[in-house]
């Protein structure tokens, strides 16, 4: 039996070569805790290998993508918190993944993709730098192509935010918790780049799933606090086919109920599902974010306060068991269940043929791969 100890580095000499064109590094696989290696521990194991698998494939087998798949990354950080269009237009930057990352001009590469293929976005979450964000983003989309139900092709954005850490940890979520609100606008503005009637998948992990949230209000003729979207010309009134999947939600678990903060989300979402963990330390601790309230996070308890129709949308897949007391992205990847159902809703696989299931009997068949 071999125990490591917290902080201690895996014993690997893997090293990566990036497809950032950067130099090789060691495996950044710190321990978080005690962790003791024994065949009762197959299942962390198994965990922990997918995560470098994920994270840190060589690259013979890493960098290619899927015949006919696209993955492109589209970068608000020049702008910060920018809500104008024109300023958008000069200054976000964009580029394309073809086993290197290439610079594009986002607005007219997104305007080329195919409407008839399914357009994923992936949102990161929050203290995630620039390089962060591509190693992250592409390793949601090998996982999402690992579960794929059937090989139609995908369209995957990754979508990165001004989100790097700030001093204070509790000023940093705040500061954050804030910024999500133009953050959800500018993404709200990146989709009405794509070709008026692309399908669109929304992915969001953490604060990402805030964004993500905040853009489908937007879209669906929400406000958050004055701030509004009005759709371009190009657009045809953003009535595109949308769909989304967050995970480790760090948002008000209220928000989605009528007329609340995201009170229009729902009402512009097709389809959501919802992870939850109770043990998350990250969900425990979103209460202190908000400065008058404590309410509890999404990704704890589940929506709060829906009416009929917007529960039937909804359903919530429980991965405390294979999470556990971690807000690790790449546990939420591992959870059994979990990148098979964001397939299946996020490509629109199942539009012909399986019934959106209510809330309801999704949280009492949680776990069953949603």
């Amino acid at each position: 039996m071999l125990r490591f100890r917290a902080g201690d580095l895996l014993p690997t000499d893997t090293l990566v070569r990036g497809p950032l064109c950067g130099p090789p590094a060691p495996l950044p696989t710190r321990i978080i805790g005690p962790m003791l290696l024994s065949p009762s521990h197959r299942q962390f194991v198994t965990h922990l290998g997918l995560f470098a698998a994920l994270l840190y494939a060589p690259l013979a087998a890493a960098e290619a993508l899927r015949a006919g798949d696209r993955v492109l990354l589209v970068s608000t950080r020049p702008v910060g918190c920018a809500t104008e269009a024109a300023t958008l237009a000069t200054g976000v930057e964009g580029a394309e993944y073809t086993g290197c990352w290439n610079a594009v001009d986002a607005p007219a590469t997104l305007a080329t993709l195919d409407p008839s293929t399914p357009t994923i976005f992936y949102v990161h979450g929050n203290r995630i730098e620039p390089s962060d964000a591509r190693v992250r983003g592409l390793a949601v989309y090998r996982r999402l192509v690992a579960c794929a139900a059937d090989d139609r092709p995908i369209q995957f954005v990754i979508f990165s935010w001004c989100s790097e850490k700030e001093r204070g940890l509790l000023r940093d979520y705040r500061v954050k918790a804030a910024r999500t609100r133009p953050v959800a606008w500018q993404l709200a503005w990146t989709i009405d780049r794509l070709p008026a009637s692309t399908p669109v998948g929304l992915l969001g992990y953490s604060y990402g799933a805030r964004v993500c949230s905040g853009t489908a209000h937007l879209m669906g003729g929400g406000s958050l606090s004055g701030l509004t979207y009005s759709p371009s010309t190009e657009c045809a009134g953003c009535r595109r086919p949308l769909r989304a999947v967050y995970l480790a939600a760090a948002m008000d678990a209220c928000w989605l109920s009528p007329r609340s903060y995201h009170g229009q989300a729902l009402e512009r979402l097709e389809s959501l599902l919802v992870t939850l963990d109770p043990r998350d330390p990250a969900m425990k601790f979103y209460k202190f974010v908000p400065r008058l309230a404590d309410p509890p996070a999404l990704g704890d308890v589940g929506p709060q306060g829906l009416d009929a129709a917007y529960a039937a949308r909804v359903c919530t897949l429980n991965v405390a068991s294979a999470v556990g007391h971690s807000h690790d992205l790449y546990r939420y990847l591992a959870a059994p269940g979990v990148m098979p159902a964001a397939w299946r809703r996020l490509t629109f696989a199942d539009a012909a043929s399986l019934p959106t299931p209510t809330l309801a009997a999704a949280s009492s068949h949680a776990g069953d791969g949603a």
